[in-house]
């Protein structure tokens, strides 16, 4: 099983929707929980479709901050125990062994004053009997080798957090590639980062899964990194029947294109008819179009991937001296990500796009329809 956790700082933002969307693809967590949703319910399982996850539990807004969003792929069987504005409890059931632990999603509260009572709710979810597993944002450290930049932590601060992890018999699990989850994204001295996100767990749920690990994934958007634990690994293959050509609106803005065109129309085609010479460099344009295509497509694919690994090794290091660097490489993406936005808006036909709505499932659909009703049975 792979359960995703990110403090996503509003889910109204369409970057932030399709940012999920490519991670959720690549990375295929079963289960996942997102803070500061800033949605309200309607809008928030919209977002639960586009994503493809059946299961979906929201905890609202107020105004114009929080908001909690749960969602799970209907295989996992869950069981909703209760929820506030700081967390959400789950009941957890395995297969095939059938044990059930307890699923802890807690965001600790922004605000210092207030913190103290957020803890004090997570000390009482301590279970007795079965494993449990807490993910989330908590917005407090262990320790100050946990914090660079910035004023140094108080002691008595982060006692508070620490009794939390002594009373619920609780255990860091740790991380992997970076430690640091939050940053300020200052370009001078006063650049802060944290570690704010983690996962813990009592000795029985670590008992159950002896193969476990926690991934600190890169932002993208958000000054929050999202953070992944695997404690099942699983594979899945699809694979996709052949397409009748169709030419794309965005290769027009691709460099090759229309020396690519320019090149086939212009040799001598067909015996015949000035129709059947058309018609024959049309077949060698479209044929010379589709294997360049599959580069294009490719090439933007591995553009993301590649610029999404560079912001991981800078974000590693994150400081003042890189952020500019980190902010180039996300405005890289975001044209990568609109030229998707366009090929999936040109394929479903469709000339206006709701904001939010970038590359979801609304214009999947759309696509598959077209193909439904083009198809000669």
């Amino acid at each position: 099983m792979k359960i995703l956790s990110w403090n996503c700082r509003e889910l109204g933002n369409p970057r932030t929707i399709q940012s999920l969307g490519l991670l959720t693809k690549a990375k295929g967590p079963e289960v996942v929980f997102l803070m500061e949703t800033k949605l309200w319910y309607k809008r928030a399982h919209l977002v639960a479709k586009k994503l493809n996850y059946e299961g979906c539990l929201v905890v609202e807004a107020i105004g114009r901050s929080g908001g909690l969003l749960l969602l799970w792929k209907q295989d996992v069987k869950v069981e909703l125990l209760n929820y506030s504005q700081r967390h959400i409890n789950v009941f957890i059931t395995d297969e095939p062994g059938g044990s059930r632990w307890l699923l802890t999603c807690f965001y600790g509260n922004p605000e210092v004053s207030q913190r103290k009572g957020s803890f004090e709710l997570l000390n009482s979810f301590k279970p007795t009997d079965m494993g449990c597993c807490v993910i989330g944002d908590y917005n407090e450290i262990l320790t100050n080798n946990e914090k660079v930049g910035g004023r140094v932590r108080s002691e008595g601060q982060m006692d508070l957090f620490r009794q939390v992890l002594v009373k619920g018999s609780l255990f860091d699990l740790g991380w992997r590639r970076d430690k640091f989850t939050w940053s300020n994204r200052h370009e001078n001295e006063s650049f802060t980062k944290e570690r704010l996100d983690r996962v813990l767990a009592n000795q029985q749920w670590m008992e159950g899964f002896v193969n476990y690990q926690v991934d600190i994934l890169p932002a993208i958007c958000s000054d929050h990194k999202p953070v992944l634990l695997s404690c099942l690994f699983a594979n899945s293959e699809q694979t996709f029947a052949p397409r009748s050509f169709k030419y794309e609106a965005t290769w027009s803005r691709e460099e090759g294109c229309s020396n690519l065109v320019a090149t086939e129309w212009q040799k001598q085609m067909g015996s015949g008819s000035k129709l059947a010479s058309v018609q024959a460099k049309l077949e060698a344009c479209s044929k010379k179009l589709r294997q360049w295509s599959r580069h294009i497509d490719q090439d933007i694919l591995q553009a993301i991937k590649e610029k999404t690994r560079l912001i991981n090794q800078l974000q590693r290091d994150e400081g003042p001296s890189n952020m500019q660097s980190q902010k180039q490489l996300q405005m890289e993406i975001e044209f990568l990500l609109e030229q998707e936005d366009n090929k999936w808006k040109q394929r479903a036909k469709r000339h206006w796009l709701e904001k939010g709505d970038r590359n979801t499932k609304f214009y999947h659909a759309c696509v598959n329809q077209r193909r439904k009703k083009n198809t000669i049975k």
